[in-house]
């Protein structure tokens, strides 16, 4: 009644706005219309699909949650991986710096030989 009653404020609403309006409206009608008992049917499809649209929601938010927890493990296990071959690096060019040889580096640091002389 409220949307009849105020039908000469619509001039300022916008086109989209109006339509949603009208598409309530037209789906309040045909509900209004219906049998106690298909009422009662219809209702019920509403509820189920109101539920499977939250079932839905709830299972792709807990989707993408896994997966950004997936992709931070991997992430930081990429990270201290890279830091770990830093601090071997660092080790390694700070016993080249001081006369250390080839040979103990690659004992000490774990780095191929080919990796210390790029040092």
């Amino acid at each position: 009644m409220y949307a009849l009653k105020n039908m000469n404020n619509w001039n300022r609403m916008p086109d989209a706005l109006k339509e949603q309006v009208f598409s309530h409206l037209d789906r309040l009608a045909a509900k209004a219309h219906l049998s106690e008992s298909d009422r009662i049917a219809y209702d019920k499809a509403v509820d189920r699909y109101n539920v499977s649209r939250i079932v839905e929601n709830d299972i792709r938010e807990q989707a993408v949650a896994e997966g950004k927890a997936i992709g931070k493990a991997e992430g930081k296990a990429e990270g201290e991986a890279e830091g770990r071959l830093k601090g071997r690096l660092e080790i390694a060019r700070k016993l080249k710096d001081n006369g250390f040889s080839i040979a103990d580096i690659v004992r000490v640091a774990g780095l191929s030989a080919e990796e210390i002389d790029k040092l």
